[in-house]
C-alpha cells in the first residue's frame, strides 16, 4: 500500500530547494543521465507539490551543477590522503549529495536554516556520517563544527545569489579566515538575470522566483575572488563547459565573447590560502 504524500509549507528562498530536486528527479528518466539520484526521484513522488506547475519543464542545469559538485568532491577526497575529508554543504536543502558521493571516508556537515533542516530530517533517510547544523551560512557559529586540522570542501551551490554582494564577500572572507586550505564550490548568475529577479521574475503562472541580489559576469569571477584577502581563484566554467554533450547549442554560444560575458551563468572553484607568518606580515 502506498504511503500518503508528505505535505510541506515552504515559501521564499527555502522553497527553491524543490526546484533542483525536480530537475534531478526528472534526470532519472533518461538513459544517458548525468547522475544517479533515485532518492530525488522517490521524493518527488512522495511530496504533495505541483512541481511541473511551479517550475515548468525540467532542465539540465541543476543536474550539471550537481554532477560537477559530486566530481569535485570525490577528487578532493581522493587528494586528502590520510587527512579526514570533511564536506560542508551550505544551504543544501533537499540535496542528496551524501548518498550520491557514497564515500565512507567523508564526514558531512549540512548547514541550513532551522525550517529547512527540519524538512530535510523529515524527508531524507538518516546518514551515519552526516550532521545538520541549524543556522544561516552567514553565521560564523557553523565553522566551529569544522575540525581545525582538516582541509574542508565547502559547497555553496545554489546559495550565493540570494545574498547581497557584501554578504558574499563577508562569507568567503570568513571561510578564508577560519578554514585556510579549503576548497569552495559555488555557482553564479549574470547581472541581467539578477536584475530580472529584483523586478519580479515569474517562472510560471504559479511560481515567482525570489530575489537574487548578487549577479556577476562569469569572466569577472577570478578578479572578484582575488580581491578577497585569503582567497584565490581556481577554475571557472560556464554551464556549457563541463558536459558539452548535453549543452551543444549553449556551448557554441558561449564561444562568442560578448554573449558569454553578458549572458552566461557560472560554476566556480575558489581556494583559501594556508596562512603562514609571511601571510600575516604582508597584511600588517
Amino acid at each position: 500500500m502506498r504511503s500518503p504524500q508528505q505535505t510541506i509549507d515552504l515559501s521564499g528562498v527555502p522553497e527553491t530547494m524543490l526546484w533542483p530536486l525536480w530537475n534531478r528527479a526528472a534526470e532519472q528518466r533518461r538513459r544517458n543521465r548525468l547522475l544517479d539520484d533515485p532518492i530525488a526521484a522517490d521524493l518527488v513522488t512522495r511530496i504533495d507539490y505541483d512541481f511541473a506547475g511551479h517550475f515548468g519543464r525540467p532542465s539540465v542545469y541543476h543536474v550539471i551543477r550537481a554532477r560537477l559538485g559530486d566530481d569535485l568532491i570525490q577528487a578532493h577526497v581522493d587528494a586528502c590522503g590520510d587527512e579526514e575529508p570533511v564536506v560542508v554543504c551550505l544551504g543544501d536543502g533537499l540535496d542528496t549529495q551524501p548518498w550520491r558521493v557514497a564515500d565512507p571516508r567523508i564526514r558531512w556537515l549540512s548547514v541550513d536554516l532551522p525550517e529547512s533542516v527540519a524538512l530535510r530530517e523529515r524527508l531524507l533517510p538518516a546518514h551515519a556520517n552526516a550532521q545538520c547544523i541549524r543556522c544561516s551560512a552567514l553565521d560564523p557559529a557553523w565553522t566551529d563544527a569544522v575540525p581545525a586540522d582538516c582541509l574542508p570542501f565547502v559547497s555553496a551551490a545554489g546559495l550565493l545569489m540570494y545574498f547581497e554582494p557584501l554578504e558574499v564577500i563577508r562569507l568567503l572572507a570568513m571561510i578564508a579566515d577560519r578554514m585556510p586550505g579549503a576548497v569552495v564550490f559555488f555557482d553564479t548568475i549574470p547581472p541581467w538575470f539578477s536584475r530580472k529577479t529584483l523586478r519580479g521574475f515569474q517562472v510560471t503562472g504559479q511560481y515567482r522566483a525570489p530575489r537574487m541580489p548578487w549577479g556577476i559576469s562569469v569572466d569577472d569571477v577570478p578578479e572578484f575572488l582575488e580581491a578577497i584577502p585569503g582567497v584565490t581563484a581556481g577554475r571557472v566554467w560556464t554551464y556549457a563547459d563541463p558536459y558539452p554533450e548535453r549543452t551543444r547549442i549553449l556551448k557554441l554560444l558561449s564561444r562568442i565573447g560578448p554573449l558569454r560575458r553578458r549572458l552566461a551563468a557560472g560554476l566556480a572553484v575558489a581556494r583559501t590560502v594556508r596562512k603562514t607568518r609571511a601571510f600575516y606580515m604582508d597584511r600588517s
